[in-house]
């Protein structure tokens, strides 16, 4: 924030775009990706099943579980559970729910479900 206050001056006398100088100062990419698995059981597997094609985020990966998921989609690396509670690895997100994290790419996001056949989608920026 303290960036964007020192670029104030700046941008009041028209010396900079206000759009693309708040845009860099915070990050903010017009360049992302989306996707989707319908069919998370209760192995861990990759987040996106597409792995010939990867994406760099420079922010990181949203993920949001179907609305209409019987169960839960734990979120996290290569080994990730859903086991009892006490037990997970990795963070638990509900129907409708989301979690952003940040992270290089959707490709190396892996998610399970505590029942078979549940969804998420997912938006990498």
């Amino acid at each position: 924030m303290s960036l964007i206050l020192n670029l104030l001056p700046s941008i009041i006398s028209g010396a900079e775009n206000p759009l693309s100088t708040i845009s860099a100062a915070v990050g903010i990419t017009s360049s992302f990706d989306t996707g989707g698995n319908s069919d998370i059981d209760t192995t861990a597997e990759l987040l996106t099943s597409d792995t010939g094609t990867t994406f760099t985020c420079t922010q990181g990966v949203i993920i949001t579980a179907a609305e209409d998921n019987s169960g839960l989609v734990y979120i996290g690396n290569s080994d990730v559970t859903a086991a009892a509670a006490n037990n997970t690895t990795g963070i638990p997100i509900a129907a409708g729910e989301s979690l952003f994290f940040s992270c290089s790419g959707p490709e190396k996001v892996y998610v399970v479900g505590s029942a078979v056949n549940q969804s998420c989608f997912w938006l990498a920026v």
